[in-house]
């Protein structure tokens, strides 16, 4: 069982992704950083990441080494994030393969824009986010975190925590936690997305 954890290359939130790592260290799941570029990712509080994977590294040649998906906010997924085509894609994959892919923040507007939210339940940051999720015909909740069928979103860096919690959850399959899952029709392709 692992993670990848998307990290914006500038401007993530520091303690947003401290509380994430935290969880999945608690819980003693590996992770790695994966961005648009490998090298040092900067906090918006000053925190520094090494980042060794690109997006189009992990699509070409380490996809299947990963259970999920967590994307961080902050002003950087939205400057480096929402148009960034190699994420998009690896959203896509991720949900082919029903991996567990979370976003928080201004992150879910990526999972919007990968077409995995439309119709579907969700939460993002107020602001321009909100919109941007309405645009992509995303059923927007004004909640800290929404979950259903393996999708998580969280709000704010407040929420991070529980945020990863029910990334966790899903990651270890707990049959209280998931219930009798929602699942749609599939499509024409046999894919729900």
């Amino acid at each position: 069982m692992k993670i990848l954890i998307a990290v914006p290359p500038a401007q993530y939130h520091d303690k947003e992704l401290a509380q994430v790592m935290a969880v999945f260290d608690q819980n003693k799941i590996p992770y790695e950083f994966a961005s648009r570029e490998r090298g040092q990712a900067k906090g918006t509080f000053g925190g520094r990441v090494y980042v060794p994977l690109s997006f189009e590294d992990v699509i070409l040649t380490r996809e299947d080494e990963f259970d999920a998906l967590t994307i961080l906010g902050g002003h950087g997924a939205q400057a480096h994030f929402w148009n960034c085509q190699d994420l998009l894609e690896l959203v896509k994959i991720f949900r082919i393969h029903r991996k567990v892919i979370g976003a928080i923040s201004t992150g879910p507007v990526v999972m919007a824009r990968a077409g995995i939210l439309k119709k579907r339940p969700a939460t993002v940051i107020s602001g321009s986010s909100i919109r941007e999720m309405l645009k992509m015909d995303v059923k927007f909740e004004n909640k800290p975190c929404v979950f259903l069928d393996r999708l998580v979103t969280a709000r704010e860096p407040g929420d991070a925590k529980r945020f990863a919690e029910l990334i966790v959850e899903y990651l270890y399959g707990n049959p209280e936690f998931n219930g009798p899952q929602v699942v749609p029709a599939p499509n024409k392709l046999g894919f729900d997305i």
